[in-house]
């Protein structure tokens, strides 16, 4: 999970708008605007930092050796199970060298999982690394999996829970605000949501076990009813967090139903899912993307009072759109979007679709967007962050699920 704090005054015009309106704003064919005013031209440079990954559908960004620079924790070969690693970054251009945290689980079997994160688990102030046990989805999605973190710098394993099947999200965060971090699961087709609670002697306890018909992939904490603690957002619903010890009902709120109701095989449902909470404006912002699909926007919404969903399309159309961060790019003050499509999902679609452009959208302040197409082929579960330190906001780019060369995307604004 990452939190964002950004300030955009125009947001609160829109929330004066009636009923469930839909605004376009542009589609990924003809929509080029003038990029916005900066001091400087918004350019990358790519270097290759990995050259043998395999199968890294799960990977993760953090400072996990406080040095000041990004990087990246992975598992390798999730499709059928494999270790627990991260790649330590560098400014130098060469590869990244790899760490391996653990071999196997600590009860055996193998690493598998479609997300990973970092995060402060033991209150130590250094981030910990999550980790998922599982077969691998293309041996067995259906299997039940164990959630573990492993404490920095030891990497000493510590049980978190089970989930029923494959592990699709992981998201970290406060939910009961007493100073510990939890953990929300979602999973791949059980249609499951559970939360696990960090307990004051660092053990966790499950405390909601939810199932529900359309949940399936992407997921993000956030603020979104404005009252003052942490709600779930997954692929078209808002999770309500009661407060407490979170053991009484989340009450569900159905963003938008084309994002849930989806029929058809795995592919149904997947979206990449983003919220930005906005700095004392109660206003935050759920994006949202479809993973695997074509034929679906690129679309945010706000929560009006009543609890229905006011949606802003920013993009008409962006197939097989695996990669959704939020984060300003060109440093003008407010927030731009990184997005793109995955070729070896896209190549496979029906119509087969031919173009695979890696795109920065870049928001003008009123709500237009600029597009800026920084490469031709394609990018999977793209994560951006100040890699290097030096005060502007990178991309690292996995070009396909079936890459082995991978990239750090260099931001040249300073």
């Amino acid at each position: 999970m990452r939190k964002l704090i950004l300030v955009l005054p125009f947001l609160f015009l829109l929330l004066t708008a009636c009923g469930n309106e839909t605004t376009s704003t542009g589609d990924i064919d003809n929509r080029v605007d003038e990029e916005p005013a900066a001091s400087k031209p918004m350019d990358f440079v790519s270097h290759r930092v990995v050259d043998n990954a395999k199968w890294w559908w799960a990977l993760t960004v953090g400072d996990v050796t406080n040095d000041g620079l990004q990087d990246v924790v992975y598992i390798n070969n999730n499709a059928n199970g494999g270790y627990l690693a991260f790649r330590t970054g560098a400014k130098d251009g060469e590869l990244w060298k790899e760490t391996i945290v653990a071999q196997a689980p600590p009860t055996g079997g193998t690493f598998a999982s479609g997300d990973l994160e970092t995060g402060d688990m033991d209150g130590d102030g250094d981030l910990d690394i999550l980790a998922v046990k599982h077969t691998g989805e293309w041996d067995d999605a259906g299997e039940s999996a164990e959630i573990f973190y492993y404490e920095n710098p030891s990497w000493t394993p510590h049980p978190i829970g089970l989930a029923k099947d494959a592990v699709k999200d992981l998201s970290i965060g406060d939910f009961d605000g007493d100073g510990r971090n939890d953990l929300a699961v979602l999973t791949f087709d059980e249609h499951n949501l559970r939360i696990h609670q960090q307990q004051e002697d660092g053990t966790f306890k499950m405390v909601q076990d939810i199932t529900r018909d359309g949940l399936h992939e992407g997921m993000d904490l956030g603020d979104i009813d404005n009252d003052g603690d942490l709600d779930i957002a997954a692929n078209g619903f808002v999770f309500m967090n009661p407060g407490g010890d979170l053991t009484e009902d989340w009450t569900i709120e159905v963003i938008d139903p084309k994002w849930n109701t989806q029929t058809g095989d795995w592919s149904a449902n997947g979206t990449k899912t983003f919220v930005v909470d906005m700095l004392g404006s109660g206003i935050p912002m759920i994006f949202i993307s479809h993973s695997e699909r074509a034929g679906y926007p690129l679309a945010y919404y706000m929560r009006k009072r009543d609890g229905t969903y006011i949606e802003s399309i920013v993009l008409e159309e962006l197939p097989a759109a695996h990669t959704l961060q939020v984060f300003d790019m060109d440093m003008d003050g407010d927030f731009d979007i990184v997005t793109g499509i995955n070729y070896a999902r896209a190549i496979n679609l029906d119509p087969k679709v031919d173009h695979f452009e890696v795109l920065v959208l870049t928001n003008d302040g009123n709500d237009e967007w600029g597009r800026k197409v920084i490469e031709n082929e394609g990018i999977y579960n793209g994560r951006v962050a100040d890699f290097e330190g030096d005060g502007d906001m990178d991309i690292f780019r996995y070009p396909n699920h079936e890459a082995t060369d991978l990239f750090f995307m260099e931001n040249q604004m300073k």
